[in-house]
């Protein structure tokens, strides 16, 4: 873990410095996204394809309820009652 100090401009910017930007592995132009909890503050980059991003999350809670299908017919088995 590497903590650097940035200071703000008069104008409320500062410079992420080299190091945060290699991390995020971004370049000049792209977007960050700025993820505010309570007091603490993290910087992410921005995928270029959200769908891409969030491709896969879930899978193992699909896996662990039999696949989407044992899923689906076991709610649909729930509504005949």
């Amino acid at each position: 873990m590497e903590t650097v100090s940035v200071k703000l401009s008069e104008r409320n910017q500062m410079v992420l410095p080299k190091a945060a930007r290699q991390a995020l592995g971004i370049k000049p132009g792209e977007r960050v996204l700025v993820v505010i909890s309570g007091d603490e503050v993290r910087l992410l980059a921005d995928p270029s394809s959200w769908a891409d991003y969030v491709y896969g999350l879930g899978q193992q809670v699909w896996t662990e309820l039999g696949g989407g299908e044992s899923f689906l017919q076991g709610e649909r088995a729930s509504w005949a009652d």
